[in-house]
């Protein structure tokens, strides 16, 4: 597993994990919300603020966090993948930014 900061190469991969795990996020249930998600993402990932945990180069959690904030603002895993304590590698990784 390869957990980085994510680049505009991923945001493709990083939208296909979200649309897989959006029913557990009340604020992803349309297109119109997805698309907006999308774009939040990718001045996250222009902030240098956006991670992910990648396996077989298959994107399978994210993460977002605000530096000035020291918050984290976004974090899913794909169901697939829980139980491998991915989150926490990511959460790991977040806090070498703080």
């Amino acid at each position: 597993m390869e957990i980085k900061l994510g680049s505009i190469s991923d945001i493709d991969g990083w939208m296909d994990l979200v649309e897989k795990v959006k029913e557990d996020f009340p604020g992803l249930k349309t297109a119109e919300a997805l698309n907006e998600h999308r774009n939040t993402v990718l001045e996250f990932i222009n902030k240098e603020s956006a991670i992910c945990a990648k396996i077989c180069n298959k994107i399978v959690g994210t993460l977002l966090f605000s530096k000035e904030n020291h918050m984290l603002c976004f974090l899913a895993v794909d169901i697939a993948y829980r139980r491998q304590h991915i989150a926490e590698k990511m959460v790991s990784y977040m806090l070498t930014f703080m």
